[in-house]
């Protein structure tokens, strides 16, 4: 399994990983078939890729009557807390604050999204 640090999906893997945390256990040929609909990938490119994503560590099968199915073995939620984690150290040098402040300035926030802001904040300084 796939360390929280070590996760670092190309977007590619990542079109895998959202087919397989909605429907798992999947065959290759079942997440071939939806990688086809999806993207036009041929099924050679679908199982390279699940096959790079078993080595990482981000897939594990079960043997099941003639093929083998698929699970996630990282959680979406793990992985997208990765992703910003790693978004926010690279872009913004880990601070939240700046992040914020630049999302806040370039876009209008509704009144909806202030107020959604403001009981995060609440909420954290009662912790």
């Amino acid at each position: 399994m796939a360390e929280k640090n070590e996760i670092n999906l190309s977007s590619s893997e990542w079109v895998i990983m959202e087919c397989l945390w909605d429907k798992a256990p999947l065959t290759v040929t079942q997440i071939a078939k939806a990688m086809e609909r999806e993207t036009g990938w041929a099924k050679s490119t679908t199982k390279t890729l699940i096959s790079r994503m078993e080595t990482k560590g981000y897939l594990h099968y079960e043997e099941g009557g003639k093929a083998r199915r698929y699970y996630p073995t990282v959680e979406r939620s793990e992985v997208i807390l990765a992703e910003t984690e790693s978004f926010l150290s690279r872009l913004y040098n880990g601070s939240l604050g700046m992040m914020v402040n630049t999302l806040a300035h370039q876009n209008n926030l509704s009144q909806r999204e202030i107020k959604e802001l403001r009981a995060i904040l609440d909420k954290m300084e009662g912790v």
